[in-house]
């Protein structure tokens, strides 16, 4: 965009709304620095930071501009394909469809065998910030919240891009979703559906830590000079907002993969992992599996296979990777069902006032299972982790249990479930797991049976029916668990 071109399109804010926003801005970032020492004086801050993030986007309605003639999403799958095909992409038998309950993805246009090269992305078609647009790279620099983060590096060029009609990205942009269910646009209501769950602490966090950036970047940017940088960035005064911010942040969590990238620094060239957006090979969805995808070095594209046969007309699935549905919820908006990858964190950790704690600490060193922190349940049939059942037995041992496995060469049997051990350490350790499974799922508001019957029942909004999935999928993996516990102590 040219200096001037544009630029009356562009709304202003009244001195009164200009002056209310910075005042709410100068609150978050308050907020964004007091921290909590529990879940209650977290959730408490969540909502008084979504009430001011509510009035942000209020306020900043006001600055949207319409594009005239936008599409829809599947109006520009033609153009999309195009531009792939002029910057090198190689994507026979491949085409972008619309499939019930996942959106967009890839479709099969000819059969395909399992193991066969689907799509290729060169790597100048890969927005990775090694091809940053230049004009902005002295902003990025001088900015402090994006200086040392390169997720939200990209995340930044991603929305300058946006707010550039003639940008060379821009059939990429226009298919991309316009809004994500990620977990910074959950309503207050929809919040208190993950009540009783492990995700809930780790979700509240990123929220705030999201409006923190958005404030930090939304001072800074009210600070630019008139005449500090291009007309084009000019643009982020008049139209950089909390929504946009979103959008952005959300397309990067979403899609973003790390890929080996060329940086230049005081004239030495380096290789550095970095984040980055893979047009169309994002469009793929996901499926259990394994990484069929790589970065080919010879010919400098992303290559990846076809993770079983696919016949023509079916959808084409990635294996985004082993992540657990939490993960799935914070980072990609989803979760999977039956995630054979899943887990359920349980926190735990050795009191500094027990008489015992100094062998506790050796043993567990001894087993590399971490003295204070987070240990997993599994789906079944594995049920509870090494790490877990390990830690639990060296808490529940006395001094003379300690000091025969920390003498033993044979520690390590410690973390499997069929380990000989005295018969009032192996009740106890059962017993003690029984009263903690216990405990997680009454902290729930309601029951397995109950978010059974809920999801067969009345329809649910997208974002309700995505966070009940993820409640039913935990309590499940606790349930099982419990019942395996049981067994165990009646035995």
């Amino acid at each position: 965009m040219g200096k001037g071109q544009k630029r009356n399109q562009a709304k202003k804010l009244p001195a009164n709304k200009r002056n209310e926003l910075n005042a709410l801005v100068d609150t978050l970032i308050s907020h964004g620095f007091k921290t909590t020492t529990n879940l209650s004086e977290q959730w408490s801050q969540y909502v008084e930071i979504r009430s001011l993030l509510d009035r942000v986007q209020a306020i900043e309605a006001e600055l949207k501009v319409k594009s005239a003639g936008s599409k829809n999403r599947s109006q520009c799958i033609e153009a999309f394909c195009n531009w792939a095909r002029e910057n090198g992409a190689e994507f026979e038998g491949v085409t972008i469809s619309e499939f019930p309950g996942y959106g967009m993805g890839l479709e099969a246009t000819k059969d395909q065998e399992e193991g066969a090269i689907f799509i290729r992305i060169p790597k100048k078609m890969l927005m990775g910030l090694d091809n940053v647009n230049t004009a902005i790279a002295p902003m990025m620099s001088e900015m402090p919240m994006i200086q040392s983060m390169s997720n939200i590096k990209l995340a930044f060029w991603l929305l300058v891009e946006k707010l550039n009609p003639n940008s060379s990205w821009k059939p990429y942009l226009d298919i991309l979703p316009e809004k994500y269910s990620t977990v910074m646009n959950f309503s207050v209501n929809e919040m208190q559906e993950l009540k009783g769950s492990s995700a809930m602490p780790g979700v509240l966090a990123q929220c705030k830590n999201i409006a923190r950036q958005y404030a930090f970047i939304r001072k800074y940017i009210d600070n630019i000079k008139e005449d500090a940088f291009d007309a084009t960035l000019l643009t982020l005064k008049e139209r950089f907002s909390f929504d946009l911010y979103c959008w952005a942040v959300s397309t990067v969590m979403t899609r973003q993969n790390l890929v080996p990238m060329d940086f230049t620094d005081k004239g030495e060239t380096q290789t550095q992992m970095s984040p980055t957006l893979i047009p169309l090979w994002d469009m793929a969805n996901h499926a259990q599996g394994s990484i069929t995808t790589v970065y080919n070095p010879e010919t400098e594209c992303i290559e990846s296979s076809l993770l079983r046969k696919c016949q023509r007309g079916e959808q084409i699935f990635i294996f985004y990777g082993p992540r657990s549905n939490a993960d799935f919820l914070m980072h990609n908006g989803f979760v999977y069902a039956k995630n054979e990858h899943d887990t359920v964190p349980i926190r735990l950790g050795l009191s500094s006032m027990d008489q015992l704690v100094n062998e506790r600490t050796d043993l567990l060193k001894k087993l590399n299972i971490v003295v204070s922190g987070e240990l997993n349940l599994l789906p079944a049939p594995k049920f509870i982790s090494p790490e877990l059942l390990g830690f639990v037995r060296v808490f529940n041992m006395n001094k003379e249990q300690l000091d025969h496995w920390l003498a033993s060469d044979k520690a390590t049997d410690l973390l499997h479930a069929d380990c000989a051990l005295d018969t009032a350490l192996e009740m106890k350790t059962w017993k003690f797991l029984e009263t903690r499974l216990t405990l997680l799922l009454r902290t729930f508001p309601t029951t397995l049976e109950e978010d059974l019957a809920m999801q067969n029942g009345s329809k649910l909004g997208h974002i309700r029916g995505i966070l009940l999935q993820f409640r039913i999928g935990e309590k499940q993996i606790l349930h099982d668990a419990l019942e395996y516990v049981q067994q165990r102590v009646k035995s």
